[in-house]
């Protein structure tokens, strides 16, 4: 397949795998009985790209195996709002038992969700053929993400925004979504109607916001609730994303 890939569409593909690898949990979706979408969070092992395959641990006797043997469509929905990335992955999914690519993927922090180990028969692996995959990748800090956002109601552009676009995984060609093609748009001087004091309010806003907080880590060190009792309270929420390789 990647030999009908053009340099632009490997460059296409190249993208989606950097965005892809750098978040850990994707939501994988299902379809369940009646038709209905079933999403839980799985963590990704890997991407092997050439852009054809992402890999899951998994108990083979779930429900979402289950689910994959009556429909093999999956969607993957990876989201950042750290760095304000955002993908969502259709493929084909199917188990996979293979012995060596068990090996090559395991690693001894999945003792804690498979606790028989790797030479469990089952322990298996969903592979997933993916198909097309629609980013969003965009400005990461507050003030950038607000000035976007108003120029793009300003001037009818998204693109402001952040880059959108659907990759075609199998030759690498790049579209833009269907909204942003068929989306007015408005000439120079309706940008130039984005006022300074409006500017200058977001910019307000976000120094407010960073004073509102430096007070409340004040106030916590007086109570003595320190910022890093806060951060350990939200690694169990990790630990549980990944449990759900059982669901």
């Amino acid at each position: 397949m990647a030999t009908r890939k053009t340099q632009a569409g490997k460059e296409n593909v190249e993208l989606v795998t950097k965005l892809m690898k750098d978040i850990d949990i994707a939501m994988f979706t299902t379809v369940g009985e009646g038709g209905y979408l079933v999403s839980r969070p799985l963590s990704t092992q890997d991407v092997t790209f050439d852009g054809e395959r992402v890999w899951f641990f998994t108990e083979a006797d779930s429900p979402k195996v289950a689910e994959i043997k009556r429909n093999r469509k999956v969607n993957l929905a990876y989201a950042s709002d750290k760095k304000n990335t955002y993908i969502s992955v259709t493929g084909d999914a199917v188990l996979n038992r293979d012995k060596s690519r068990i090996d090559q993927f395991w690693n001894d922090a999945l003792k804690a969700f498979f606790p028989k180990g790797k030479n469990d028969p089952n322990v298996a692996l969903i592979e997933v053929a993916l198909h097309t995959a629609e980013y969003w990748d965009g400005p990461g800090t507050f003030v950038g993400k607000a000035i976007g956002f108003v120029l793009a109601r300003v001037t009818g552009n998204d693109d402001v925004m952040g880059k959108t676009r659907i990759v075609d995984l199998e030759t690498g060609r790049s579209r833009k979504p269907p909204s942003n093609d068929t989306a007015p748009r408005k000439t120079k001087k309706a940008v130039k109607a984005v006022s300074r004091p409006l500017l200058k309010k977001l910019a307000t806003k976000k120094a407010a916001s960073k004073s509102t907080g430096a007070k409340a880590a004040k106030a916590g060190a007086v109570t003595g609730k320190s910022a890093a009792a806060k951060k350990t309270t939200k690694r169990p929420a990790k630990k549980a994303a990944r449990k759900q390789s059982r669901s």
